[in-house]
């Protein structure tokens, strides 16, 4: 995938057609059963859910309707927040964020860099903190993260 993508989870927001947003959340959901919906994971997508416009519930994954690179990096990080829900990701959740990611065209660089950003955005929620600071770094470390990703994270 070209290293164009928008592929921060910091961008504020973009324009998902209805399509896109419940492909979405139906993957959001595959990732979340892969290893046991968790109370953490269906919060989380129950919150999205909850943002789409009424209508049936969201059916199976269509990548067709991920229509931009904006969705398509919306969907990826999307799913990797879920498998980061509930603490611990595990290799089933990777195998279907991996297996979706390739289909819709990301290398595994760019995949690897979703999986970071999306770490450091969760840990960089901790910043501020200053009591058990080593526990937020082990912490960031226990998400694949490295020493300059977690500095990078907890920097004020």
């Amino acid at each position: 995938m070209s290293d164009d993508l928008p592929m921060d989870p910091d961008v504020p927001s973009i324009e998902l057609d209805e399509g896109a947003a419940r492909t979405i959340a139906a993957g959001m959901r595959e990732v979340a059963m892969a290893d046991g919906m968790q109370e953490d994971e269906a919060a989380l997508i129950d919150a999205f859910e909850a943002s789409l416009p009424a209508g049936p519930p969201s059916g199976p994954v269509n990548l067709q309707d991920l229509r931009t690179d904006h969705a398509k990096a919306a969907f990826v990080q999307s799913l990797v927040l879920v498998a980061y829900a509930d603490g611990k990701v595990s290799e089933a959740e990777q195998m279907i964020i991996r297996r979706y990611a390739l289909q819709l065209g990301f290398d595994e660089d760019s995949l690897a860099r979703v999986w970071t950003d999306v770490a450091v955005d969760l840990l960089s929620t901790f910043s501020a903190v200053t009591v058990f600071r080593s526990d937020i770094e082990a912490v960031g470390r226990s998400m694949g993260l490295g020493d300059a990703d977690v500095a990078r994270a907890l920097a004020d």
